[in-house]
């Protein structure tokens, strides 16, 4: 049941409009999101603002699980590794469907997130690219931050981006306390 709750999430299928339904999209510094890009799916789509240089060109997403469908992402670091690593997992990660095409290359825990590092042949999009997976409010997140056809990530870049992407989401889905009345 998990693996396909990982399976249906990854690929963007039952995600609802991210905007909505208590979790915010949050874009990190330098980066935007594109309000016209819209893809019925609940896929937010961030680039790189518009006259901004000092960042690197890169495309993030979000997506949304629904509600309740969010898990102990920090206590299960062990088991998201095997699963990502599974046939199952790369075909999640996959950008064809085809697991073949995926290759691990990094799995880390960070705070409330679980990170990937991932190379996928099978895309048009650049072949290497960084996931985050992190629940907020109750509700599975996925993040992906990969560069751009013309201009990889690379290793260090895209970790640092993908880390930028879970503060800001983190910051921004905090729960505020209620004042007493």
């Amino acid at each position: 049941m998990r693996r396909l709750l990982f399976a249906v999430v990854l690929a963007g299928l039952p995600a609802l409009p991210a905007l909505a339904e208590g979790v915010r999209v949050a874009a990190p510094s330098g980066y935007c999101i594109d309000r016209e890009a819209g893809t019925g799916l609940g896929l937010v789509l961030i680039g790189r603002c518009e006259g901004v240089t000092d960042r690197p060109p890169a495309v993030l997403t979000a997506t949304v699980g629904g509600p309740g469908s969010g898990i102990d992402v920090a206590g299960r670091g062990q088991e998201l590794a095997a699963y990502f690593q599974s046939e199952a997992g790369r075909r999640a990660l996959s950008a064809s469907g085809n697991p073949r095409h995926v290759q691990l290359l990094e799995a880390v825990g960070r705070g409330n997130a679980f990170l990937i590092r991932l190379r996928d042949s099978g895309g048009r999009a650049a072949p290497e690219s960084w996931r985050a997976v992190l629940t907020l409010n109750g509700r599975l997140v996925t993040l992906t931050a990969s560069g751009t056809g013309k201009t990889p990530l690379g290793r260090e870049n895209g970790k640092s981006l993908i880390s930028a992407f879970v503060d800001a989401m983190e910051g921004a889905n905090r729960r505020k306390p209620r004042l007493e009345e």
